[in-house]
């Protein structure tokens, strides 16, 4: 593979899997929210404030693996690599995630 090609491929891989990632996860909550509120919330606005949350980490997560991505970016096998940032960063975000509905 060409250097230039190369040193792109980490940080374009790790922000593609950790957008999708975050998507699925983000959807998901979505579609289970009535009854994460139901089983969570005590407030009506509670729901509210974990959404903005959860939306906020779902952008500063694919910015969190172009950093990441890019600082790793040389050496073997660089779409391993990306993979290995994108895996991490959804991880955070699903605890993120847990941890805001079990404050909530």
């Amino acid at each position: 593979m060409a250097p230039a090609r190369s040193a792109l491929t980490a940080p374009l891989v790790a922000v593609a899997a950790t957008a999708v990632g975050v998507l699925v996860l983000f959807s998901a909550q979505r579609a289970l929210s009535p009854s994460l509120v139901r089983a969570f919330c005590a407030e009506p606005d509670c729901a509210l404030g974990v959404g903005l949350w959860l939306i906020v980490g779902a952008v500063l997560a694919p910015l969190a693996a172009l950093v990441v991505g890019v600082a790793l970016r040389h050496g073997d096998r660089p779409v391993r690599r990306g993979l290995l940032v994108a895996l991490c960063c959804v991880a955070a975000y699903l605890v993120e995630s847990i941890v805001l509905w079990a404050a909530a």
